[in-house]
């Protein structure tokens, strides 16, 4: 019961925005793909951007191209608010609506958990298509670890498909994993991974 009234009020875009902005901390992202995300002039889209807490405090919007995709509408209109610098539009990650080659960067921050293997496979596909081809994919996400209070925090996320690292792995066959590791994000203990594109 308290786990489905959780999760009913992180619906609602500015409570789980503030939620996000209480508990996470994203500097340990920013400081993880620091070697990605510090240059300026790239062109960047975020599968899963919610509210946009996470890009507001990972990417430079003034000197970056970045786009915000995400299935909510509610999410976008918020992120809209919370980051006018940025480019935000409601859309299936499967189907975007951009031209091939056309990012630098792709980013999936604590996202991919919550979806099946067939989706993010079928997403990984299509941000392949819109990635250029020396671009990179930056994804981090949970593991269980040791921590009995990232466990059950865990245990109460939304997403429903936290996997092991090596589970991780496994989705991502079709891109060169070009460095894996893991780091400490507020909580919990994260896995992250740069990608690129495989040669055809």
């Amino acid at each position: 019961m308290i786990k489905f009234v959780l999760h009913k009020l992180l619906e609602i875009p500015i409570i789980f925005q503030i939620q996000q902005k209480v508990c996470n901390n994203y500097d340990a992202v920013l400081e993880e793909f620091s070697d990605y995300l510090k240059s300026s002039k790239k062109s960047i889209i975020e599968i899963g951007c919610s509210t946009a807490n996470c890009a507001t405090e990972i990417i430079d919007m003034k000197n970056n191209y970045y786009v915000g995709v995400d299935l909510d509408q509610n999410y976008i209109e918020r992120a809209k608010k919370n980051a006018p610098y940025g480019n935000f539009f409601s859309m299936d990650a499967r189907k975007l609506s951009f031209e091939s080659e056309k990012f630098d960067i792709a980013v999936f921050n604590g996202v991919i958990h919550h979806m099946d293997d067939n989706l993010i496979i079928s997403c990984l596909s299509e941000v392949k298509r819109v990635l250029k081809d020396n671009g990179k994919v930056l994804i981090s996400e949970p593991v269980y670890s040791n921590n009995l209070l990232s466990t059950l925090l865990l245990n109460m996320d939304r997403g429903k498909y936290i996997r092991k690292h090596d589970e991780y792995k496994q989705l991502f066959k079709d891109f060169n994993i070009v460095r894996e590791q893991f780091f400490k994000f507020s909580a919990h203990k994260f896995c992250s991974f740069v990608l690129s594109k495989k040669n055809n």
